[in-house]
């Protein structure tokens, strides 16, 4: 059988091919995809453009109704508040100064007065006289009473002074009222401020608060309403015994004579 020179001739073109895909696949495999490395920032880059080109859609969000702590509060407007009246300091009132007593020589001793400063019926009131209140004496108690601007406190008292004025003769306290808040009460059965000891006599009364502040300075005057006969000696007789004073010059045809002390009643009155 002949041998067929074309099988031959082409076996060493057949491994010239395959040689040449072998390198064809080597640098296919090596350098295109270095080559390459770039295309995929380009389509990238397109999908990005085209991402961005596209039209974007926003839709409305539903409104939320804010919360009560989201509504905005409108801050208050401060009122000024009205300043406190002021108080004034204590005083007595005008005409605040009054006296009442139960009349002296009644059958049976009358009710006590402590506290009271609105007189009942039928007591002997204070009046003024030249300015001066004068409280008609004798009496069986009295009440001397001093109304002031405001609530009167504790711890009032008042001094009494006599003609000579250095100290006082009488210290004593003042009692609130029980039936005036703005008043308070001296009540006394003292002779010297009740009873007749003189014909008549003028004090020296000074208010002072707690602290020893003058609240009230004036005068008071003790004074019966009426006057016995003149003595003979031209003086009324002694107030705390309705007696002149003895008569040292006598004689004994005068009327008086050994008469000593002379009686003042409409028997025997005063010669």
């Amino acid at each position: 059988m002949a041998e067929n020179p074309i099988g031959k001739k082409s076996f060493p073109f057949l491994w010239a091919v395959i040689g040449m895909f072998v390198v064809l696949g080597v640098i296919f495999a090596f350098v295109l995809p270095k080559t390459s490395a770039p295309a995929p920032t380009a389509t990238a880059t397109l999908v990005e453009a085209t991402a961005t080109s596209a039209p974007t859609f926003t839709s409305t969000p539903t409104e939320i109704p804010p919360t009560p702590t989201d509504i905005p509060t409108a801050t208050p407007t401060e009122t000024p508040l009205p300043s406190p009246t002021p108080i004034p300091p204590l005083a007595m009132q005008e005409d605040g100064f009054s006296a009442w007593c139960y009349p002296d020589g009644q059958v049976s001793a009358p009710p006590s007065g402590e506290g009271i400063s609105i007189p009942p019926e039928g007591v002997n009131l204070s009046t003024v006289v030249d300015g001066v209140p004068e409280v008609p004496i004798p009496n069986f108690s009295c009440n001397y009473v001093f109304e002031f601007n405001q609530k009167a406190p504790e711890g009032l008292k008042v001094e009494i002074y006599d003609w000579l004025n250095k100290s006082p003769v009488f210290n004593l306290d003042l009692k609130p009222a029980v039936d005036n808040e703005n008043a308070a009460v001296l009540y006394t059965t003292n002779a010297y401020l009740s009873k007749q000891m003189f014909w008549e006599y003028t004090y020296t009364f000074v208010v002072k608060d707690v602290d020893d502040n003058i609240l009230w300075n004036n005068k008071v005057r003790l004074n019966v309403p009426w006057r016995p006969q003149i003595c003979l000696a031209g003086v009324l007789p002694k107030a705390t015994t309705m007696r002149c004073p003895l008569r040292q010059d006598s004689h004994p045809w005068d009327p008086w004579y050994g008469k000593t002390p002379v009686p003042n009643d409409d028997d025997n009155p005063i010669p």
